[in-house]
């Protein structure tokens, strides 16, 4: 069969480093169950044979530039397959299941590629569609089904196709807790995401939680980072006052950092999570933002 890989992103990362298989994750997922429980046989539509898998090493060779994508949020596999309808040899769908690093990896890389205003499906723990696509994610996987054909017969295959792996991966899925933990009011829909590198343009900044707010007209961004240890928030903090070249007394609580590239970024360091607003002028706002973070 004719593979049909053209694939687009709506934002590219730098490569990161791929990671090792999470084997505790809790998931049943690809890797455990095998690939081809994933890929159902379906009515009226001939399968590939073989479900192709592609690694760390071979993901370009499917997908390009668009690779750098996942490699920055732990990419471990890809598995893909195309079906054929009977009826008509020029229609296919093509589904995708990229294994990440850990559900909070899946969610990143889903949420760089959500629109700002999807049209949810309820599939996964969160899902979206439009025309020729239907993309969600769930445990540790991102998965992505698409067809050039936009019949309702089509669409309806790929809605199965979608049910068929969700219930499989996770019969029952929700957000990992921490991606929800930043404050709801104001919060714009559809805003949060993971950054698992380069936050801010940081290399010494990774996983972190990112939700946009606006208020008065005023639209800033709060952020949440958690780390291992104390130790290792407190190494980070030492950086960035290094980065801005101020001088500061390393404990916890509140600091302010003169970033000269995203300007005042606020920060309230508690134990090993490190939370904060940036593109934020509202002095009032601040200080509530602030003491709302030193008292979670």
């Amino acid at each position: 069969m004719q593979k049909h890989n053209k694939f687009c992103t709506r934002k590219l990362f730098l490569p990161g480093v791929i990671a090792i298989l999470f084997i505790l994750s809790g998931f049943a997922s690809p890797l455990k169950a095998g690939p081809d429980k994933y890929f159902p046989a379906v009515d009226g539509w001939e399968r590939q044979s073989e479900i192709d898998v592609y690694t760390p090493e071979t993901l370009w060779d499917i997908i390009n530039g668009a690779a750098d994508l996942f490699y920055a949020y732990d990419f471990i596999e890809l598995f893909w397959a195309e079906y054929i309808s009977k009826a008509d040899e020029s229609v296919y769908i093509v589904m995708e299941i990229y294994r990440q690093g850990g559900p909070v990896r899946a969610f990143g890389v889903y949420s760089q590629e959500r629109p700002m205003s999807p049209e949810l499906v309820d599939i996964g723990v969160q899902g979206y569609r439009a025309p020729g696509i239907m993309h969600f994610f769930v445990g540790d996987c991102y998965v992505k089904i698409r067809s050039h054909d936009r019949s309702a017969e089509t669409e309806q295959t790929m809605r199965k196709l979608a049910r068929h792996v969700s219930d499989m991966i996770d019969p029952d899925p929700q957000f990992p807790v921490i991606v929800t933990s930043l404050p709801e009011e104001h919060k714009v829909a559809f805003s949060d995401e993971f950054i698992n590198t380069n936050f801010l343009g940081h290399p010494f900044l990774s996983r972190a939680f990112v939700s946009t707010y606006e208020r008065g007209g005023e639209r800033f961004n709060l952020f949440l980072i958690e780390n291992e240890t104390r130790e290792e928030s407190e190494q980070i903090l030492a950086s960035y006052y290094e980065f801005s070249g101020q001088d500061a007394e390393l404990q916890e609580g509140i600091h302010r950092v003169e970033d000269r590239w995203n300007g005042e970024v606020g920060i309230v360091w508690k134990d090993n999570r490190l939370y904060g607003y940036y593109n934020l002028d509202d002095r009032e706002l601040q200080e509530k933002y602030l003491a709302l973070f030193s008292g979670n």
